[in-house]
């Protein structure tokens, strides 16, 4: 029996005598694996070489060295593309390389057909993307051959998914121009290595991300840009590394939505991962932009409007556009015409926008043309970006703090009596205006209830919030039911055209599927009885569709019929969870009710862990309180941390947002358990955005993690499916 445990040990112990060794011999050869069944390879990092840590998130996508206490790059992740419409053999989703300077000045004199495009889809968080969007290269009349390199002969070995070529461009962009690590395209250096593909990877991505989108991801890791290792990292549990925590409940405030996630041991508990698009920091900025824009009308008025015509007269004159046409300075009566009469100037007539014009426009003057819809939104909520960023447009308020615009009784937007009997409520109505000058000039007074009730959208339970959360959560799932039919009708359309398009194979089905959880990258060579067969090669059409085909099962927003609940009690003994079969992530609810929830829904020996121990990182997190206004309630912004600033400032306390969730959350659970008490960690303002790449770079720099690499002999012994073994 001593010898059978270690097959592969040395035969140094004399076999007992009632086993004859040459049974002894084929017990060891019955016992072995198959040959596909090889053990995994391990890879270690050199000592003059880091590793990377990226972090594409919704707003921002981050890269840089293991170790390190800062990314190196910080770059948007909304970028201005050109979509590739054409019918022709071009397989790019783009026609031109992505613009990233695009905010403050015009990329064309008209933007051109520039639109913005961003890898992450703001209904799901993936890096996924729906076969509307885009140009899939299965409607094009070209040939494998044709469609194998773009114009420029750069080799495409990706799918036609807008995500993923967005993906590959930003991973190229940190490499050669952000980080340095390859030469630049179509520079000829033969001495030169790339260095690039002497680093590691380590990526982060979102805990409810399907298999097989992970799986493209490495493909495109491995095949496109030839890192030597890469890993998947949760970037729930990196938040819990970068705080010093293994189980905690991870509320991560986004760009685009808040997500809580509970993390056991390191491990995430899918079971319980919520995720609200209302909670998000741009649902803030679009509030705080409604604010701005009704205080361009009701504080600027009539005479900004006075004082805009005054000056773009006299930038008028000045620039001489008054003269006669022959190029000389304006004279004294140039208003007039050759008759005497006055020249009426159609320029000076045009009429003054009643919104928040941001910079552009108002070097536009006199005549304000605004850029196409998409780049003219983006430059408002920029400029209210920036408000917020100031502390100006939203500030967190202490715990009991009403809306001044909410409905007990009254009209929307009007102090009720129940506003005039809370305390708090008379303390903010009553406190100091905070100036703000626009870039037109105008001069406007931020009230602090405005801002509080702003920052209302995360912890308030009145009816407006209610109903603006519910009216999301209703949009979230009619779109994710329109990307359920484009994919099913994109799958039709597919059916009939998989053997026409793969050369070398006599069947779509001889290889297996690329993105099954349990295949070994079958769609490249097949291992199976320890030798390789023939390569099977497939369009990038039949490609997006299998991929689309293996995530049809994740876009559902119901559970499959073909599940009961005796099945899901078998899913924790390797059965088929149901709870993974569908998207059940959405909600509705606030994220201190998003943290019990998703506390509830883990093991119930696991919810004294998760409810006392909460982790809270994001950059929609970073709102201070509202200064010196409530310092004397008790509330969130009662006590100053260590890192905030006096009493009596208009930027309050930093860890206002901690603290408030915190309470938030001790008044639900107080309704059943009294007395207690729930930890809130954060770091500090300046991290609290990068907190889940502090946490990859605190794991890739670990000398334990070593042994953790998916390696180049991994992917090419056991595919792509190797991710989902190796990176829970």
């Amino acid at each position: 029996k001593q010898l059978l445990i270690s097959p592969t040990s040395r035969l140094t112990r004399t076999p007992t005598p009632h086993i004859q060794p040459v049974l002894f011999i084929d017990l060891i050869r019955f016992t072995r694996p198959p040959p596909f069944q090889k053990t995994m390879s391990t890879y270690s990092v050199g000592k003059d070489v880091q590793a990377l840590v990226a972090d594409i998130g919704s707003y921002s996508t981050k890269i840089g060295y293991a170790g390190d206490d800062h990314p190196q790059a910080i770059y948007n992740s909304t970028t201005a593309a050109v979509r590739n419409g054409q019918q022709n053999s071009k397989i790019r989703c783009f026609s031109s390389p992505p613009k990233r300077d695009f905010v403050h000045r015009a990329l064309e004199e008209d933007d051109g057909s520039y639109e913005l495009v961003n890898p992450v889809d703001p209904v799901t968080g993936w890096i996924f993307s729906p076969p509307s969007r885009g140009r899939h290269p299965s409607t094009s009349g070209g040939s494998p051959a044709s469609m194998a390199s773009n114009e420029e002969g750069n080799s495409f070995g990706g799918d036609a998914w807008e995500s993923h070529e967005l993906f590959n461009l930003y991973l190229q962009h940190a490499f050669q121009n952000a980080l340095g690590l390859a030469p630049p395209t179509g520079t000829v250096n033969t001495s030169a290595l790339d260095r690039s593909h002497h680093h590691p990877l380590l990526m982060l991505d979102k805990p409810h991300t399907p298999p097989p989108l992970r799986q493209r991801m490495l493909e495109i890791l491995f095949e496109t840009h030839n890192v030597p290792a890469t890993f998947f990292l949760r970037d729930a549990v990196a938040a819990c590394y970068a705080v010093g925590r293994t189980t905690a409940t991870v509320v991560d405030v986004g760009y685009s939505s808040t997500m809580v996630t509970p993390v056991y041991e390191g491990f995430v508990e899918s079971r319980g991962v919520l995720r609200n698009n209302a909670c998000g920091a741009r649902a803030v900025e679009e509030r705080v932009l409604e604010v701005m824009d009704g205080l361009v009308v009701k504080q600027g008025g009539r005479k900004r409007k006075d004082r805009m015509k005054r000056s773009n007269q006299r930038k008028f004159e000045k620039s001489g556009a008054g003269a006669s046409g022959d190029g000389t300075s304006p004279t004294k009566g140039a208003k007039h015409d050759a008759s005497g009469r006055f020249k009426k100037n159609e320029v000076l007539t045009a009429p003054i926008p009643d919104y928040l014009m941001p910079l552009y426009q108002v070097r536009r003057a006199p005549i304000y043309t605004p850029r196409a819809d998409p780049f003219h939104h983006w430059s408002r909520m920029a400029l209210a970006r920036e408000i917020k960023e100031m502390g100006l447009g939203v500030a967190v308020g202490p715990m009991g703090y009403i809306p001044s615009y909410a409905t007990a009784g009254g009209v929307e937007g009007e102090a009720t009596a129940m506003d005039i009997a809370n305390p708090v409520n008379n303390m903010f109505l009553t406190s100091a205006k905070l100036p703000y000058t626009l870039p037109d000039g105008t001069l406007v007074e931020i009230t602090t209830a405005s801002r509080c009730d702003i920052a209302e959208l995360y912890f308030g339970n009145d009816e407006y919030n209610t109903t603006q959360r519910e009216k999301v959560l209703d949009e979230s799932v009619h779109q994710l039911d329109e990307y359920n039919r484009e994919v099913e009708d994109f799958i039709a359309s597919r059916d009939g055209d998989d053997e026409d398009d793969q050369t070398g194979a006599s069947s779509s089905n001889a290889a297996g599927d690329p993105y099954s959880n349990t295949s070994y990258r079958g769609e490249k060579v097949s291992r199976h009885g320890g030798r390789r067969n023939k390569q099977t090669h497939y369009t990038p059409g039949t490609v997006s569709a299998k991929l689309y085909s293996a995530c049809l099962p994740y876009l559902r927003t119901v559970p499959p019929k073909s599940l009961n609940d005796a099945d899901a009690g078998a899913s924790r003994t390797g059965g088929i969870d149901k709870n993974d079969q569908y998207f059940h992530y959405f909600t509705s609810s606030s994220p201190a009710q998003m943290v019990c929830d998703a506390a509830f829904r883990c093991d119930r020996d696991q919810q004294a862990s998760l409810l006392g121990n909460v982790v809270v990182c994001g950059g929609g997190a970073c709102i201070t309180g509202s200064g010196g206004v409530g310092s004397g309630l008790g509330g969130a912004s009662g006590a100053l941390g260590a890192g905030a600033v006096a009493a009596g400032s208009p930027i309050g306390d930093e860890n206002a947002f901690p603290d408030r969730l915190r309470e938030e959350i001790e008044a639900i659970v107080h309704r059943h358990t009294m007395g207690w008490r729930v930890k809130v960690t954060s770091p500090n303002i300046n991290e609290r955005g990068i907190c889940s790449w502090l946490g990859g770079s605190i794991l890739g720099s670990l000398g334990t993690f070593q042994d953790m690499w998916i390696s180049k002999r991994d992917y090419e012994e056991f595919g792509s499916a190797i991710v989902n073994r190796k990176c829970p």
